[in-house]
């Protein structure tokens, strides 16, 4: 009888092959996952230089938009949209609009043709 306890398997035996398949899961998702960061890694550092060296160079040599008012004011803007019969001016201090017949549209679209700047103001009907 003897013999017959050392040839039959220990009952631990069952559990093992249940916790392989979920270690294996486990493994395959850490390499996974580790595989994921370094591709996101190569990737953010390959579009981190041009992002940061290409826009400043850019904006830098762009010419401000002047904009010329009916009482002879002449103000210089970067960021502006024009909506409707408004001009909204963007900064990173504020925005605020401008009434388009607050403005002499076709000195200011003159003025900013010599700049070498489209600007062109809707039709006033």
């Amino acid at each position: 009888m003897g013999s017959d306890n050392e040839q039959s398997p220990p009952p631990q035996s069952a559990e093992p092959p249940e916790q392989d398949p979920l270690a294996a899961q486990v493994g395959n998702l850490t390499a996974e996952v580790e595989m994921m960061r370094q591709d996101q890694a190569m990737r953010d550092s390959r579009s981190a230089p041009p992002a940061q060296q290409a826009p400043p160079a850019t904006e830098e040599n762009l010419p401000a938009t002047v904009l010329i008012y009916r009482d002879g004011r002449q103000v210089e803007v970067e960021n502006y949209a024009i909506q409707g019969q408004k001009l909204w001016v963007f900064s990173s201090h504020a925005t605020r609009q401008v009434p388009l017949a607050d403005l002499d549209l076709a000195a200011t679209e003159h003025a900013n043709q010599e700049r070498g700047v489209d600007f062109t103001a809707p039709s006033q009907k």
